[in-house]
């Protein structure tokens, strides 16, 4: 229950741990523990549904994955690919160490879709409920004839080497308190191949309704017109809001999908705002 509890409090995190919220197991399997996985086809991935969010760790006893830029403990899951645009916030919580992690995007043959490196994250200081953490929100488009994504979180050898600055309690409180932060040194998370994480993983048009994994879509016409219609809203508010590196990766991501109204919906918001 002692061990439980924490995984719980970081699946609140990001909304409670209410019914379609998990406390996902990463251990490996009996065969998987007396070897050290060097494929992508030796790994076991981990069924979610959409919308999903989840908490897990990583540990001594957790799958792992050996190769050039994998440093051993992974999460791997599998997702339906059927849905349009999936997006994915994932949470890496510090607790005198930190995991530092990286992501990679596959199609259900292991072919490499999107690769988000631990840079691509953010360091967000303690606040409230939320404890140190790095975080990144990502988007991505699976192509139509992929029935399923995968998503591999891991950490590599040369990230594993580093640490990350994060702010003295001190200075934490003098911040809430508005009053003038002490002059001392930040403490720094040494990384580590073990960890604490929350992740929503959703679709922009899923995130009221479940999908069960695997189950049959007979047309995808209207994923791809809900698809449509989120990436212009989103490129539009995103240049409403002044992020227009944000608006033109969605840009980007839109005109991958062959959306051709995109750039023109860009131009006009520019224009406009």
């Amino acid at each position: 229950m002692k061990k439980l509890l924490p995984l719980c409090i970081a699946a609140a995190l990001l909304g409670g741990c209410a019914s379609n919220e998990n406390i996902v197991d990463t251990s490996a399997s009996a065969a998987q523990a007396a070897q050290r996985n060097a494929s992508l086809a030796q790994i076991d991935w981990k069924p979610l549904s959409l919308p999903s969010d989840v908490a897990f760790e990583l540990n001594t006893k957790s799958q792992t994955y050996y190769a050039a830029d994998s440093a051993g403990p992974i999460a791997a899951f599998k997702v339906p690919a059927n849905r349009g645009a999936i997006t994915l916030k994932l949470k890496s919580f510090a607790n005198n160490t930190i995991y530092a992690p990286n992501i990679k995007i596959l199609d259900q043959n292991n072919k490499e879709l999107e690769n988000y490196r631990f840079d691509q994250f953010a360091y967000q200081p303690a606040k409230l409920l939320d404890g140190d953490r790095v975080e990144g929100d990502f988007s991505f488009v699976p192509a139509y004839n992929t029935d399923e994504v995968r998503i591999l979180v891991y950490t590599t050898p040369q990230d594993v080497q580093q640490s990350t600055e994060m702010l003295h309690p001190a200075k934490a409180y003098a911040r809430a308190r508005h009053t003038v932060e002490p002059d001392i040194p930040n403490p720094y998370a040494q990384h580590s191949p073990y960890g604490r994480f929350a992740m929503r993983i959703s679709s922009p048009q899923l995130d009221n309704a479940a999908v069960t994994f695997n189950k049959p879509i007979p047309d995808q016409a209207p994923a791809m017109e809900e698809s449509r219609g989120y990436y212009l809203n989103s490129i539009e508010n995103a240049v409403i809001n002044g992020d227009i590196d944000k608006a033109m990766k969605l840009l980007d991501e839109a005109e991958r999908l062959g959306i051709k109204d995109a750039r023109s919906t860009f131009i006009k918001a520019v224009e406009k705002h």
